[in-house]
């Protein structure tokens, strides 16, 4: 298949990833899926973001429990089939249709950010898979505070924190490994592997993100130092 994107290890494809998966092998998925986050019929469910999701982010896809089910979990488990370990952000109820991970760990969101059945989420909950990488020489915390803005001009409804991203594709691979991405959406975990180090490949079925993401991704690297991301790592004892 003919990549949409290809530079300087970073690759697009447009298409449903289910059908592309197959194909493809890399070292490590870091992905957040589509999921009906505050939607639902509760009593927190009539907040902004809500309401914000409920406008359908994909023309292709509508956000429901059920195509979450059909579509999202096959091209999980498909995902993991291709990789040797994974990161993949999965609330809850949407996590437990997914296969059981090796680990929990989540971005703690200072903020709320919109509700449950009891109350405000304060939690982005991640799975990971297979284990970390060179676990022999430390281990690290699988849990940070979720700082820095969504690039909310960048055309995407709901784009993770690039500050997110460097974090955790920081967490899940090595310099110059290569990431999957299968549901890339505006493109923020390949812009995070591209200033980090590490390649990357993304895949979105619907072809205005995949725009959105290569013009992301043609801008230059950004210089974070030697340790792109301090401020979200959190210490033993959830002391910054």
């Amino acid at each position: 298949m003919k990549p949409y994107y290809d530079h300087a290890g970073i690759t697009i494809y447009h298409g449903d990833c289910r059908a592309i998966l197959p194909g493809l092998q890399a070292d490590v998925m870091v992905t957040d899926p589509p999921y009906g986050m505050n939607l639902g019929k509760h009593g927190g469910a009539k907040d902004k973001r809500a309401s914000e999701l409920r406008r359908q982010a994909y023309a292709t896809y509508e956000d429901t429990p059920e195509n979450y089910s059909e579509s999202v979990v096959p091209a999980i488990i498909a995902g993991l089939a291709v990789v040797t370990r994974a990161a993949v952000f999965a609330p809850v109820p949407s996590a437990w249709q997914l296969p059981a991970p090796s680990a929990l760990g989540a971005i703690y969101i200072q903020a709320p950010n919109g509700h449950s059945p009891w109350g405000f989420q304060n939690l982005a909950p991640i799975l990971f898979y297979g284990t970390a990488p060179d676990l022999h020489l430390g281990a690290h915390n699988t849990v940070a505070i979720g700082r820095g803005k969504a690039d909310v001009a960048c055309g995407h409804p709901c784009p993770k924190p690039l500050p997110w991203m460097l974090w955790l594709v920081q967490l899940a691979a090595r310099p110059g490994e290569l990431i999957l991405d299968p549901f890339m959406g505006s493109g923020t975990t390949l812009r995070a592997a591209k200033d980090t180090g590490r390649r990357a490949i993304g895949i979105e079925i619907e072809e205005r993100y995949c725009e959105i993401a290569a013009k992301r991704l043609q801008q230059e690297v950004l210089d974070f130092g030697d340790d792109p991301v301090p401020a979200v790592q959190l210490s033993i004892g959830g002391e910054e």
